[in-house]
Order: C-alpha cells, then sequence, then structure tokens
C-alpha cells in the first residue's frame, strides 16, 4: 500500500486535510500529536523535529491500507525515501495569517513573535519544501475534501 506525507506551512489545512481522511477510514496522523516528535537543539535554539526512527519503523512494516502522515519539521526530508508521494498544502501568507488568528485548534500563531516567525518561515522554508514535492494544493482554490479525494486517488483507492 502507498504512504503519501502532507507538508506545507502552519495555517494551510493539514490538520483539516488528515481529519477529513480519518473521518473516512483511512489511516492518518498529525505528526503535531501523539508523540511523534520531540524537542533537539542541535544548533543551540531548541525545536519540534520528528522521531525519524519510530516513523521508519510504522511505514516499515506490511501495511494493509494506504497511510497519510502529516507534519512540517526540519528533518522530514529523511523519511521522505518511506513514501510514494510528499504533498505540499499552500496559501497565500495573507490566508494563512488570517487562518492562524481565528483557529482555535491550535494556539501557534497568535503572538507577535509566532506571526513573524510565520512569515519568515514562508519566505524562506516553504520554497525549500517545494523542491521535492510530488504536488502542490493550495487550500484556498481547493477544498480540504477535494485534496482529500485526490489523495485517496494518489494512494490507489
Amino acid at each position: 500500500m502507498k504512504c503519501i506525507y502532507i507538508t506545507g506551512m502552519s495555517g494551510t489545512g493539514k490538520p483539516s486535510v488528515i481529519k477529513n481522511l480519518q473521518n473516512k477510514g483511512f489511516t492518518a496522523i498529525d505528526t503535531d500529536y501523539g508523540g511523534w516528535t520531540e524537542i533537539s537543539s542541535p544548533e543551540g535554539a531548541p525545536e519540534w523535529i520528528l522521531k525519524t526512527d519510530q516513523l521508519k519503523q510504522l511505514l516499515a512494516r506490511p501495511l494493509a491500507s494506504p497511510i497519510f502522515i502529516s507534519g512540517c519539521y526540519s528533518n522530514q526530508t529523511y523519511v521522505y525515501p518511506f513514501f510514494d508521494h510528499v504533498v505540499l498544502l499552500s496559501a497565500s501568507l495573507e490566508t494563512i495569517l488570517r487562518r492562524v488568528t481565528v483557529r482555535t485548534s491550535n494556539p501557534y500563531g497568535k503572538t507577535v513573535h509566532e506571526r513573524n516567525e510565520i512569515r519568515w518561515n514562508f519566505e524562506n522554508i516553504q520554497p525549500l519544501l517545494k523542491k521535492n514535492i510530488s504536488a502542490e494544493f493550495n487550500t484556498e482554490m481547493i477544498t480540504i475534501e477535494e485534496i482529500a479525494t485526490i489523495l485517496e486517488i494518489l494512494a490507489g483507492k
């Protein structure tokens, strides 16, 4: 079965896509929750990174159905070889900032510091994310339901 990694800046809709896929009965994991990440300080500034060994163990098992994993971490490229597709969710900076301001599911993006960090990530990290993707979906132009349906097709379902 196929494995698909869903990435994108904060505020692009990763948890919404994961929830939609879960509601359809798929194994879909938002790595922001459930112990899939840890704090690392390799260059002095602490940051959340994926527990890549834990994720590799999950993906090494025989899969009875497709699996969808979402997240955006500096070390995620280490697990890309275990995925059939890497999909980027995107939106304009203005939309991302609006979404993080009003969302209630995640407190990130409410402070001035965090909003500045989002701006920096949009300008500096998002171009890096675009280098290794199979597809990109602008969540301003296509609905979460449509994205989930396309991901099902990519996964062979």
